[in-house]
């Protein structure tokens, strides 16, 4: 079976004319004729949807920098209670050490929870962003 190749030609020539028939078709749909509406009105929100379109052109970055503050508080944050966990052996003394080290344990506990659950609204926040 032999395939006809058209031209380039061609192929604008049936493009000019499915437009052409199209634009034939809306030409001939009524037109309701009503009163336009205020030119102020339409200049206002043209303006208005202007300026919240700049303003959230200018917060992006403001955006992206409290994310990024964010992201390197927490990882500071996991640093420094690392930091604290391999430390704590040498923070009590034996005669301390039922008192004091349970509660830096449960208190290096707590923090961690508390990271975690900043990290995951950090992420859930990210999600919902994108």
């Amino acid at each position: 079976m032999m395939w006809k190749r058209f031209s380039d030609s061609e192929a604008e020539d049936r493009e000019t004319l499915a437009v052409t028939a199209w634009m034939k078709e809306l030409a001939s749909l009524s037109v309701d004729e009503g009163p336009l509406p205020d030119p102020t009105y339409l200049w206002w929100k043209a303006e208005l949807l202007r300026r919240w379109d700049a303003q959230q052109k200018a917060t992006v970055p403001i955006e992206v920098g409290e994310q990024v503050q964010v992201g390197v508080g927490l990882v500071a944050a996991a640093a420094l209670l690392v930091w604290l966990w391999r430390t704590l052996p040498g923070l009590t003394t034996p005669s301390t050490a039922s008192m004091t080290g349970g509660s830096l344990s449960m208190g290096l506990i707590v923090s961690a929870a508390l990271i975690a659950a900043t990290a995951g609204v950090m992420v859930r926040d990210l999600i919902r962003g994108s």
